[in-house]
Protein backbone atom coordinates (compact mmCIF):
# COMPACT_ATOMS: atom_id res chain seq x y z
CA UNK A 1 0.00 0.00 0.00
CA UNK A 2 2.72 2.53 0.60
CA UNK A 3 5.26 1.36 -2.33
CA UNK A 4 3.82 4.16 -4.36
CA UNK A 5 3.98 7.32 -1.96
CA UNK A 6 7.57 6.05 -1.42
CA UNK A 7 8.30 6.01 -4.68
CA UNK A 8 7.00 9.04 -5.46
CA UNK A 9 9.10 11.04 -2.22
CA UNK A 10 11.94 8.90 -3.11
CA UNK A 11 11.48 10.77 -6.77
CA UNK A 12 10.47 14.34 -5.98
CA UNK A 13 14.18 16.21 -4.91
CA UNK A 14 16.08 14.37 -7.89
CA UNK A 15 13.20 15.43 -10.22
CA UNK A 16 13.07 19.00 -8.46
CA UNK A 17 17.14 19.18 -8.39
CA UNK A 18 17.10 18.13 -12.20
CA UNK A 19 14.21 20.67 -12.87
CA UNK A 20 16.50 23.64 -11.59
CA UNK A 21 19.46 22.07 -13.64
CA UNK A 22 17.45 22.48 -16.95
CA UNK A 23 16.97 26.14 -16.46
CA UNK A 24 20.03 26.34 -18.43
CA UNK A 25 17.94 25.77 -21.24
CA UNK A 26 17.82 29.18 -20.85
CA UNK A 27 21.26 30.34 -22.13
CA UNK A 28 20.24 27.76 -25.16
CA UNK A 29 16.99 29.47 -26.10
CA UNK A 30 18.58 33.23 -26.26
CA UNK A 31 21.57 31.76 -28.43
CA UNK A 32 19.15 30.13 -30.75
CA UNK A 33 17.00 33.11 -31.15
CA UNK A 34 20.60 35.16 -31.43
CA UNK A 35 21.42 33.28 -34.35
CA UNK A 36 18.09 33.99 -36.50
CA UNK A 37 18.52 38.09 -35.51
CA UNK A 38 18.38 39.69 -38.99
CA UNK A 39 20.98 42.58 -37.60
CA UNK A 40 24.09 42.25 -35.67
CA UNK A 41 22.87 41.22 -32.12
CA UNK A 42 24.49 43.22 -29.28
CA UNK A 43 25.38 41.49 -26.06
CA UNK A 44 25.80 44.93 -24.82
CA UNK A 45 22.70 46.77 -25.74
CA UNK A 46 20.31 44.50 -27.14
CA UNK A 47 18.48 43.31 -24.30
CA UNK A 48 17.14 39.68 -23.86
CA UNK A 49 13.40 40.79 -23.99
CA UNK A 50 13.88 41.89 -27.57
CA UNK A 51 14.63 38.32 -28.63
CA UNK A 52 10.71 37.75 -27.97
CA UNK A 53 9.45 40.69 -29.95
CA UNK A 54 7.25 39.06 -32.44
CA UNK A 55 7.29 42.17 -34.78
CA UNK A 56 10.29 44.29 -36.45
CA UNK A 57 10.63 48.16 -35.41
CA UNK A 58 12.69 50.43 -33.49
CA UNK A 59 12.80 50.66 -30.10
CA UNK A 60 12.11 53.55 -27.81
CA UNK A 61 15.87 53.41 -27.40
CA UNK A 62 15.81 54.30 -31.15
CA UNK A 63 17.45 50.34 -31.88
CA UNK A 64 16.35 48.58 -34.81
CA UNK A 65 15.57 44.85 -33.08
CA UNK A 66 14.02 42.16 -35.63
CA UNK A 67 13.58 38.37 -34.18
CA UNK A 68 12.20 35.89 -36.16
CA UNK A 69 12.60 33.01 -33.92
CA UNK A 70 10.75 35.21 -31.08
CA UNK A 71 8.63 31.80 -30.54
CA UNK A 72 11.72 29.56 -29.46
CA UNK A 73 12.75 32.88 -26.69
CA UNK A 74 8.86 33.62 -25.71
CA UNK A 75 8.81 29.57 -25.19
CA UNK A 76 12.00 29.66 -23.58
CA UNK A 77 10.76 32.32 -20.63
CA UNK A 78 8.00 30.46 -20.18
CA UNK A 79 9.70 27.02 -20.02
CA UNK A 80 12.39 28.78 -17.49
CA UNK A 81 9.53 29.94 -15.38
CA UNK A 82 8.08 26.84 -15.08
CA UNK A 83 11.07 24.67 -14.28
CA UNK A 84 11.50 27.24 -11.57
CA UNK A 85 8.42 26.84 -9.97
CA UNK A 86 8.34 22.89 -10.25
CA UNK A 87 11.63 22.73 -8.86
CA UNK A 88 10.87 25.19 -5.74
CA UNK A 89 7.74 23.30 -5.24
CA UNK A 90 9.53 19.76 -5.02
CA UNK A 91 12.91 21.09 -3.54
CA UNK A 92 10.93 23.28 -0.79
CA UNK A 93 11.58 20.73 2.06
CA UNK A 94 15.35 20.94 1.46
CA UNK A 95 15.50 24.00 3.30
CA UNK A 96 15.57 24.98 6.97
CA UNK A 97 12.49 26.00 8.53
CA UNK A 98 12.90 29.70 8.89
CA UNK A 99 11.08 32.85 8.45
CA UNK A 100 13.96 33.92 6.18
CA UNK A 101 13.72 30.54 4.14
CA UNK A 102 10.00 31.43 4.09
CA UNK A 103 10.26 35.13 1.90
CA UNK A 104 13.02 33.58 0.33
CA UNK A 105 10.93 31.07 -1.13
CA UNK A 106 7.62 33.02 -1.93
CA UNK A 107 9.90 35.81 -3.76
CA UNK A 108 11.73 32.78 -5.40
CA UNK A 109 8.25 31.53 -6.63
CA UNK A 110 7.21 35.59 -7.63
CA UNK A 111 10.20 34.97 -9.87
CA UNK A 112 9.30 31.83 -11.59
CA UNK A 113 5.68 33.45 -12.27
CA UNK A 114 7.18 36.43 -13.62
CA UNK A 115 8.95 34.45 -16.12
CA UNK A 116 6.53 33.20 -17.28
CA UNK A 117 4.52 36.35 -17.27
CA UNK A 118 7.56 37.93 -19.95
CA UNK A 119 6.84 34.95 -22.06
CA UNK A 120 3.43 35.08 -22.60
CA UNK A 121 3.50 39.26 -22.72
CA UNK A 122 6.10 40.19 -25.36
CA UNK A 123 7.58 43.56 -25.13
CA UNK A 124 5.80 44.75 -27.61
CA UNK A 125 2.24 43.08 -27.05
CA UNK A 126 1.16 43.94 -23.90
CA UNK A 127 4.03 46.55 -22.03
CA UNK A 128 2.35 46.51 -18.68
CA UNK A 129 2.39 42.76 -18.08
CA UNK A 130 5.89 42.64 -19.70
CA UNK A 131 7.00 45.35 -16.68
CA UNK A 132 4.98 43.43 -14.12
CA UNK A 133 6.68 40.27 -15.21
CA UNK A 134 10.18 41.63 -15.15
CA UNK A 135 9.91 42.16 -11.65
CA UNK A 136 11.51 38.48 -11.68
CA UNK A 137 14.56 40.37 -11.49
CA UNK A 138 14.73 42.39 -8.24
CA UNK A 139 12.09 39.43 -6.78
CA UNK A 140 15.13 36.50 -7.59
CA UNK A 141 17.87 38.45 -6.41
CA UNK A 142 16.51 39.23 -3.09
CA UNK A 143 15.23 35.30 -2.71
CA UNK A 144 18.75 34.15 -3.48
CA UNK A 145 20.16 36.74 -0.50
CA UNK A 146 17.22 35.57 1.78
CA UNK A 147 17.97 31.73 1.44
CA UNK A 148 21.72 31.96 1.79
CA UNK A 149 21.49 33.64 5.12
CA UNK A 150 18.66 30.96 5.59
CA UNK A 151 21.20 28.09 5.36
CA UNK A 152 24.10 30.18 6.21
CA UNK A 153 25.05 27.99 9.47
CA UNK A 154 24.24 24.93 7.73
CA UNK A 155 26.29 25.66 4.60
CA UNK A 156 28.36 28.36 4.69
CA UNK A 157 30.15 28.04 1.50
CA UNK A 158 26.70 27.98 -0.60
CA UNK A 159 25.03 30.43 1.88
CA UNK A 160 28.32 32.52 0.35
CA UNK A 161 27.71 31.84 -3.10
CA UNK A 162 24.09 32.82 -2.95
CA UNK A 163 24.95 36.31 -1.39
CA UNK A 164 27.53 37.06 -3.82
CA UNK A 165 25.31 36.15 -6.54
CA UNK A 166 22.82 38.12 -5.13
CA UNK A 167 24.47 41.35 -4.92
CA UNK A 168 25.83 40.82 -8.72
CA UNK A 169 22.42 40.47 -9.78
CA UNK A 170 21.17 43.47 -7.80
CA UNK A 171 24.33 45.72 -8.88
CA UNK A 172 23.23 44.75 -12.44
CA UNK A 173 19.78 45.93 -11.66
CA UNK A 174 20.69 49.11 -10.34
CA UNK A 175 23.67 50.01 -12.99
CA UNK A 176 21.71 49.63 -16.15
CA UNK A 177 19.40 52.87 -15.92
CA UNK A 178 22.82 54.70 -14.95
CA UNK A 179 24.50 53.21 -17.82
CA UNK A 180 21.93 54.16 -20.59
CA UNK A 181 21.43 57.72 -19.45
CA UNK A 182 25.15 58.38 -18.84
CA UNK A 183 26.44 56.73 -21.63
CA UNK A 184 23.63 55.65 -24.06
CA UNK A 185 24.96 51.93 -24.02
CA UNK A 186 24.96 49.11 -22.08
CA UNK A 187 21.23 48.26 -21.56
CA UNK A 188 21.52 44.85 -22.15
CA UNK A 189 24.73 44.06 -20.28
CA UNK A 190 23.10 45.46 -17.28
CA UNK A 191 20.19 43.16 -17.68
CA UNK A 192 22.37 40.34 -17.89
CA UNK A 193 24.52 40.68 -15.34
CA UNK A 194 20.89 41.24 -13.39
CA UNK A 195 19.19 38.20 -14.80
CA UNK A 196 22.00 35.79 -14.97
CA UNK A 197 22.96 35.15 -11.39
CA UNK A 198 19.50 33.59 -10.52
CA UNK A 199 19.69 30.70 -13.55
CA UNK A 200 22.91 30.11 -12.08
CA UNK A 201 22.51 29.39 -8.96
CA UNK A 202 19.51 27.54 -9.71
CA UNK A 203 21.83 25.21 -11.50
CA UNK A 204 24.17 24.98 -8.79
CA UNK A 205 21.51 24.35 -6.36
CA UNK A 206 20.07 21.75 -8.31
CA UNK A 207 23.23 20.01 -8.74
CA UNK A 208 23.49 20.52 -5.05
CA UNK A 209 19.93 18.71 -4.60
CA UNK A 210 20.74 15.77 -6.90
CA UNK A 211 24.35 15.10 -5.14
CA UNK A 212 22.41 15.40 -1.98
CA UNK A 213 24.16 18.50 -0.50
CA UNK A 214 21.29 20.55 0.32
CA UNK A 215 19.82 17.27 1.73
CA UNK A 216 22.38 16.83 4.46
CA UNK A 217 21.30 19.16 7.28
CA UNK A 218 17.82 18.18 7.40
CA UNK A 219 18.62 15.19 6.82
CA UNK A 220 21.40 15.20 9.89
CA UNK A 221 18.84 16.95 12.35
CA UNK A 222 16.36 14.49 11.63
CA UNK A 223 18.61 11.67 12.54
CA UNK A 224 20.20 13.23 15.31
CA UNK A 225 16.95 14.72 17.42
CA UNK A 226 15.79 11.16 17.84
CA UNK A 227 19.10 10.00 19.00
CA UNK A 228 19.80 12.76 21.19
CA UNK A 229 15.77 12.04 22.69
CA UNK A 230 16.72 8.33 23.24
CA UNK A 231 19.78 9.25 24.60
CA UNK A 232 18.41 11.44 27.46
CA UNK A 233 15.93 8.95 28.27
CA UNK A 234 18.40 6.41 28.50
CA UNK A 235 20.79 8.32 30.55
CA UNK A 236 17.47 9.55 32.67
CA UNK A 237 16.59 5.86 33.44
CA UNK A 238 19.97 4.99 34.70
CA UNK A 239 19.95 7.42 37.12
Amino acid sequence: MNTLPRSASALRLPVGGAAWVLTLLYFVGQIVAQAAWTTPYSLIDSRVSDLGSTACGRTVANTFICSPLHAVMNATFVLTGVLILVGLFLTRTTWPRRRLTTWGLVLLGVAGAGTILVGLSPENVNVLLHIVGALNIPAGNVAMILLGLAIWRDRPGMARFSVVASVVGLLGLLAGPFLVILTGHGGGLAERIALYPLIIWLIVCGLAVLTKDLQAPAASESVQKPHAEMTSRANAAGM
